[in-house]
């Protein structure tokens, strides 16, 4: 098979950007939320600051790459052959630098709140997400709360960018995906903070490990090793959400 190398490249770069933006206004939207101490917006300003972020995300992507900024997203659309399989593992380093480099601006503009309150559990949370502490929650609960969540996000994107379904116009797209995975985080967002990409949690992890946060912290050694369940999971749901869109929606198309 001929591989593209310059337009995997294009690709590539778009992914990066527009996964450091998702990154960027999400993350930026919770650092306002925890540091501001609820001053500036409560779990409803998140869920609409990464609505949003992946609009813009998606906005500035789209037309190079198709906006994935997700590596689920990216597996999903290669299992029922939206995209080629080449471009996983490119799309996939692409979101994880993406992602890093946007949780790094983050930090860099909050750090001086960040270094005020002490690097503990809450501020962390301004990157990556952790199980719901009031209550006690079973790595079972977490597990199908991310997978669930990843399976709608990726109904939603194949609904939204279905030409034979709703006919939605392509430039509104962006939007309604943004407003689909808002919905989500007001809905799901209690037991794990709706990671739902891969990226989007692990990059950010990982950067907070780097900056000095405890390892018991920032990996959940103290959480039955939670990270691993925003990281893994999400892939399993959307390929299920695909799968299931495909068998009950898009393939009856061609026989339409």
């Amino acid at each position: 098979m001929k591989v593209n190398w310059p337009t995997l490249m294009r690709q590539f770069g778009a992914e990066v950007l527009g996964t450091l933006l998702l990154v960027l206004f999400g993350d930026a939207a919770i650092a306002q939320v925890v540091l501001g101490k609820e001053k500036f917006g409560a779990f409803p300003a998140i869920a609409f600051g990464f609505g949003f972020a992946l609009m813009i995300g998606i906005l500035v992507s789209g037309g190079v790459s198709g906006g994935h900024l997700n590596p689920a997203v990216t597996l999903s659309l290669a299992c029922v052959k939206k995209c080629s399989w080449i471009q996983v593992p490119i799309y996939w380093l692409a979101q994880y630098l993406g992602a890093f480099l946007g949780a790094s601006i983050v930090y860099g503009i909050y750090y001086d709140a960040i270094f005020f309150y002490g690097k503990t559990s809450m501020t962390g949370g301004i990157f990556a997400s952790y199980p719901n502490t009031n209550f006690d929650l079973s790595s079972t609960t977490l597990a199908f709360d991310q997978m669930l969540g990843t399976a709608l996000l990726v109904l939603i994107i194949l609904a939204v960018t279905d030409e034979k379904n709703m006919k939605i116009p392509g430039h509104l797209a962006p939007l309604f995906i943004g407003f689909g995975l808002c919905a989500i985080h007001l809905c799901f967002g209690l037991n794990a903070g709706c990671a739902v990409n891969p990226a989007r949690d692990f990059s950010p992890r990982l950067l907070t490990l780097i900056a000095g946060w405890d390892s018991e912290i920032t990996f959940g050694f103290e959480s039955n090793y939670f990270f691993w369940i925003p990281w893994v999971l999400p892939h399993i749901g959307g390929v299920f959400g695909a799968v299931v869109y495909t068998l009950t929606i898009s393939m009856f198309h061609r026989n339409s």
